[in-house]
């Protein structure tokens, strides 16, 4: 049998930044976002989100495979993924995700801001702030479920670095 001589392309590998706990460092545009978020979040209105979801051209994921045809609203799903049925649940955990340290992601060329840096990043050995920080970042019903490298399943939100809203969604 003839070996394959054929050169692959390696996967790119992600470069993570170290955990930043410097908001005011953000760009402009991506700091402009995050601020709107909190501001949504902080009213305990889900209707509020909808200026940063609607900055972006597409919404932002918040559930893996769903299908956005006409009529779709994003803001629906976050209630039906809220365990109050309003998207109240799902603004806490937005808060606490917004709230914690970030890290950069490059891939190849594209980078990244992603936050909660625990939730890319774990620590090995948490401190007891960090423990109840990372669990306000976990919905009620995902509590004791466990992602594929056996960590909890902590929510993100990805920003790229033109400042577009990519998602929100539980690490798995």
């Amino acid at each position: 049998m003839a070996k394959d001589t054929r050169k692959t392309k390696p996967e790119p590998r992600d470069i993570v930044s170290e955990p930043r706990t410097d908001h005011e460092a953000l760009p402009p545009r991506i700091a402009a976002l995050r601020a709107k978020i909190l501001e949504a979040t902080a009213s305990r209105d889900l209707e509020k989100l909808r200026s940063p979801v609607e900055w972006n051209e597409v919404p932002p994921i918040f559930q893996r495979g769903l299908k956005k045809g006409p009529g779709f609203d994003p803001l629906a799903v976050l209630k039906t993924r809220s365990f109050d049925g309003e998207g109240r649940e799902m603004l806490s955990i937005l808060a606490a995700v917004m709230e914690a340290p970030f890290v950069t992601v490059k891939r190849g060329p594209f980078e990244s801001y992603v936050w909660p840096a625990f939730g890319v990043t774990p620590p090995k050995d948490p401190d007891e702030a960090t423990r109840l920080h990372m669990l306000r970042c976990i919905r009620f019903e995902d509590l004791g479920l466990v992602n594929a490298r056996g960590g909890p399943l902590i929510h993100k939100v990805s920003v790229g670095a033109d400042a577009t809203w990519h998602t929100f969604l539980p690490d798995e």
